[in-house]
């Protein structure tokens, strides 16, 4: 199954994320894949933010550009993995200049992959970016528009799709597998 958490900046998204895969029963791995890299004191801050949210559950995975290979070493597992975000991720491959549109493809790719296993769970953490302003610059709104159609994409592979508000969830796809979504603890 792919579940697919989508929500603005500070909406709670990744702490809904966390709890809802802690509730997933009969998985016996947990992986946390987080795709930030501490590039200044904010985003160190963030970062160990989600360290003391996260359970010892948790296994951390650092891996700011290579999801799909990650994704491919872990299908077929018995586990949860909770992917920490692809907007992050979609400024990494900017910032080192990869093939984005490759990267996109390959990481789809290993998506659909994933999913006809069946043995395991993705959970995606991803930034809604189209509900605000519109950037002024010409590579933010271009930013915005390639989230905007990896977001088409992943909800269309996903089996459930959830926007956070205010940290709770508006189910768009799927049932919540019989979970009261929003009410975990």
């Amino acid at each position: 199954m792919i579940s697919f958490v989508l929500g603005g900046a500070k909406s709670g998204k990744t702490s809904w994320a966390l709890k809802y895969g802690e509730h997933l029963l009969g998985f016996r791995e947990f992986y946390y894949l987080a795709t930030a890299i501490p590039f200044d004191t904010e985003m160190k801050r963030k970062i160990e933010k989600h360290r003391e949210e996260r359970s010892k559950l948790w296994q951390l995975i650092e891996e700011p550009l290579e999801i799909a290979q990650v994704l491919k070493r872990l299908k077929g597992r018995d586990a949860v993995i909770l992917i920490d975000c692809l907007t992050l991720w979609l400024s990494n491959l900017l910032y080192y200049k990869k093939p984005v549109e490759t990267f996109i493809e390959n990481f789809l790719e290993e998506l659909k992959a994933f999913k006809a296993h069946l043995r395991g769970w993705v959970i995606l953490v991803s930034n809604e970016l189209g509900l605000g302003l519109v950037p002024e610059s010409e590579l933010g709104r271009a930013f915005r528009e390639l989230a905007g159609v990896l977001h088409q994409k992943v909800a269309e592979i996903a089996d459930e799709v959830y926007f956070i508000i205010a940290g709770l969830p508006l189910t768009l796809k799927g049932k919540s597998n019989g979970i009261d979504t929003g009410n975990l603890p």
